[in-house]
């Protein structure tokens, strides 16, 4: 009997949630440990690895005798491919701890292919300009820039890889993202009228 009361509690509880609240509980379930800093620090041990082992293949050696005896140049290999990407993740991440932020990586406009996705979401983004103005920061990102390896790093290799990827980031975590479509105006909006509120 008390287990069942217990349960209908519980149920009530839930029932009670404002929309605001259970769509907040939901962005938080989709993007479990979704953290800028944390995807970064991943996807860079996950490259480190796979330079370790790519060398103990071609050198026909173990992986520890591979660390043993090139960790120096390991180190400074990978410290050279995110440099660049280490100081963008740490400027996206102090701009989201004032307000949300909406990254935008896209095809180089100036580039000979034209990616008629990232073009159908163009004006959606500025639609949100308009909306939003000052209260959500905007932060865009091409494909021929060295910063795309942010897109890698937000999808984490989920899917195929298609322009664009457009994100959502607050108080440095990716609250929501999307790739290879347009994204709607009131799709942004769900996400985004609850941070700005």
């Amino acid at each position: 009997m008390d287990d069942r009361i217990g349960k209908i509690h519980e149920r009530i509880g839930e029932i009670l949630l404002t929309d605001k609240e259970e769509k907040q509980k939901r962005m938080r379930w989709q993007c479990h440990n979704m953290m800028l800093e944390s995807l970064l620090r991943k996807h860079k041990e996950n490259f480190r690895r796979k330079v370790v082992a790519s060398l103990a293949s071609k050198y026909e050696m173990s992986e520890e005798d591979v660390i043993r005896k090139y960790e120096d140049a390991i180190e400074h290999f990978v410290r050279g491919k995110y440099e660049a990407i280490e100081d963008t993740v740490r400027r996206l991440i102090k701009i989201s701890e004032e307000r949300p932020l909406l990254l935008n990586i896209r095809r180089d406009p100036c580039s000979d292919d034209v990616c008629m996705i990232c073009e159908r979401d163009r004006p959606n983004i500025e639609e949100l300009k308009r909306i939003y103005a000052d209260r959500i920061a905007f932060y865009e990102i091409y494909d021929s820039s060295p910063e795309v390896l942010l897109y890698h790093i937000i999808n984490q290799g989920r899917g195929e890889s298609l322009l664009p990827l457009n994100a959502i980031i607050y108080g440095g975590e990716v609250v929501k993202f999307w790739t290879g479509r347009p994204v709607s105006v009131d799709e942004y909006r769900e996400c985004l009228d609850d941070l700005v509120s």
